[in-house]
């Protein structure tokens, strides 16, 4: 095969991947077979089933109260579903017990198809002495104690997703929120908690317009926009796509008119 060839396949065969690696529509994520669900609720098991309340805007620390609220947990209808504009806030409260025998650490997530429908504005936790802000760290998990989980999240894309939450646990890793089912686990690991989220409207900035209390950055803090030096890269690496495609042309024809003389 001619070395052109090569390349243009080559070429193709990324830009299929890249189409392929970011399919649309949603699909419903019921369960997890990835977790070990023995050794998930050896670990933590779900008290309170996740509540999500909307938000048209927030400030941080969290305060006001929501418009709609539904309990994240599949009916005979399936999933429920919470259309929202882009920008505004779902706050997720839940609660779980730790009942593993060591104290390790933990940490909240989200998660839908994915993981970037939405930006984290705020992480709580309270373990009995009150609602405390954890922002990015993590936090102890003490033995045979009740967590209450609260998630700040903003959807910033226009999208249909599916939202689960959960916890990770040290050395054991991340658990979705689930209803406990002992001892008869079914196959696949049980229904996950969650919802369904409908956004419409423009991609937004995950803190635009955020208050943030003691901030500088407050409001003003973009992640989003196209930073010159991001750009620039991306205009250089195309560049250097097309001269090598043309390189390979130029020289495959040169060998070939070397080849012809000989």
């Amino acid at each position: 095969m001619k070395p052109p060839s090569i390349a243009l396949i080559i070429g193709i065969g990324l830009i299929l991947l890249g189409l392929l690696a970011f399919p649309g529509g949603a699909r419903a994520h019921e369960q997890e077979t990835s977790v070990d669900w023995d050794v998930a609720y050896a670990n933590v098991q779900v008290v309170a089933a996740p509540v999500y309340t909307y938000y048209a805007t927030q400030t941080l620390p969290l305060t006001g109260g929501g418009t709609r609220t539904v309990i994240g947990q599949a009916g005979a209808t399936g999933y429920p579903t919470i259309a929202m504009n882009t920008g505004e806030y779902l706050v997720i409260t839940w609660s779980f017990r730790y009942v593993a025998n060591v104290v390790v650490r933990g940490d909240l997530f989200w998660i839908t198809r994915l993981g970037l429908d939405f930006a984290t504005i705020g992480r709580y936790i309270d373990s009995g002495s009150g609602r405390q802000w954890i922002g990015s760290s993590s936090f102890e998990l003490v033995p045979n104690t009740v967590y209450s989980a609260t998630l700040v999240v903003r959807s910033v894309q226009p999208n249909f997703r599916h939202l689960h939450v959960g916890v990770s646990v040290q050395n054991v890793g991340n658990i979705p929120a689930a209803p406990t089912v002992l001892p008869n686990i079914p196959a696949g690991g049980p229904t996950l908690y969650g919802v369904f989220t409908d956004a419409n409207g423009p991609v937004v900035e995950p803190l635009a317009g955020v208050t943030v209390e003691r901030s500088p950055f407050s409001g003003t803090f973009l992640l989003l926009a196209p930073w010159p030096w991001a750009v620039a890269g991306f205009v250089g690496q195309v560049v250097l796509g097309f001269a090598f495609i043309g390189f390979m042309w130029w020289y495959a024809r040169w060998e070939t008119r070397r080849g012809a003389k000989t």
